[in-house]
């Protein structure tokens, strides 16, 4: 069981985490709080680097067998932090500074003791990964588990869907709008095609993980009204329960001149270890863990609902907090006595083993982590 003082550390350290805006792209605040925290309290604090100006942290006493690891970046806009008795009210309150806090009080106190468990944050998740792209380049010996935090209600899942984002782009002739090359010079009518024909395109579907789901998000073109297009671009994100590769194989033909594909994101379906005793759940939400492969075993749970991730109203229970922080306890504990006795892989024909989309948690009680 977590103290009551350990759960209230963390709900204090959350406050002051999303008093710090750290969209994507701008995380420096969130990495300093961190270098600076850590540093005063002993712990060996190490940067890789990522792109200029911007880092990861591995933060460790020895050489670790268990990291915890989320990231600390958010989607746009910041907004300032409310909170409504034990909701708080904040950019990244669930995805995922709640699990960073929960994460960080979890090794400052019962587990300071030992050299074995560790902290990972990662910058970038939310705008293509770049963060944990870079951390698997940089791997320290000995490491066998990687514990993920996203939010997932504290339930420990499955596996989560692959992950495809393609920009598409045409191009065209400028020119007043009134002439004949308005039809065929316009950037526009190609990239129209092609977004008609991915939406009547058969796409795969895995027995276990599921359709899978296209979400045209983006949409560019053109300068004004009475101006031929010289330019018109889309992004395109699919989750998918099959190997990217295998969905790109539909989707590259359909790319034609004047078109043009780029693939900025792109990640596999993942099965993850999960608790003996615990029914995991799938996924459709994407997350760091599958490009980290060389960090272990992946693990995945975390405080807060992925329906209030990324929302104008995003929010986390903060008893979800306080409870995170003796499940990520109890888990590293077992972990490092236990290891694999204390592991399972759910089966791939589990009836269990469906897409979900976690809804909210409520409080019942976990067979022990």
């Amino acid at each position: 069981m977590v103290s009551s003082d350990a759960g209230a550390h963390a709900v204090d350290l959350l406050h002051e985490l999303v008093a710090i805006p750290s969209v994507t792209g701008a995380e420096a605040g969130m990495v300093d709080f961190f270098e600076e925290r850590f540093r005063r309290r002993g712990w060996t604090v190490e940067s890789i680097d990522v792109s200029p100006g911007r880092r990861n942290l591995f933060i460790r006493r020895g050489r670790p067998r268990v990291v915890l690891t989320t990231h600390v970046d958010t989607v746009p806009p910041y907004f300032e932090p409310r909170r409504e008795g034990g909701t708080l009210f904040a950019r990244g309150a669930c995805d995922a500074k709640g699990c960073a806090a929960a994460m960080a009080i979890a090794l400052e106190e019962p587990l300071s003791d030992t050299e074995e468990a560790s902290l990972l944050l990662l910058v970038g998740e939310e705008r293509g990964s770049d963060g944990a792209l870079a951390a698997n380049r940089h791997v320290p010996e000995g490491v066998e588990y990687l514990v993920g935090g996203e939010p997932t209600g504290n339930r420990f899942v499955a596996g989560s869907k692959g992950c495809l984002r393609i920009s598409v782009e045409a191009r065209g002739k400028a020119g007043h709008s009134s002439t004949m090359k308005a039809e065929t010079g316009s950037a526009v009518p190609p990239l129209l095609d092609f977004l008609n024909a991915l939406r009547t395109l058969d796409f795969p579907e895995d027995p276990t993980f599921g359709a899978t789901t296209m979400n045209i998000g983006v949409l560019e073109a053109g300068t004004a009204p009475n101006v031929i297009a010289e330019r018109a671009r889309a992004e395109v994100l699919f989750r998918t329960g099959v190997a990217v590769e295998q969905l790109l194989s539909r989707i590259q033909p359909l790319v034609k001149p004047p078109l043009t594909l780029q693939v900025p994101y792109r990640s596999d379906p993942i099965r993850f270890r999960v608790p003996k005793g615990w029914q995991g759940e799938i996924v459709s939400f994407a997350c760091d863990l599958p490009l980290l492969p060389r960090w272990g075993e992946p693990i995945l749970v975390g405080p807060g609902s992925i329906l209030d991730a990324h929302t104008a109203e995003e929010r986390v229970e903060l008893s979800q907090i306080e409870e995170a922080v003796g499940l990520y306890q109890s888990l590293v504990r077992s972990l490092l006595s236990e290891g694999e006795k204390h592991l399972e892989m759910p089966p791939a024909d589990s009836s269990a083993a469906r897409p979900s989309d976690l809804s909210p948690f409520t409080s019942r009680s976990h067979p022990r982590a």
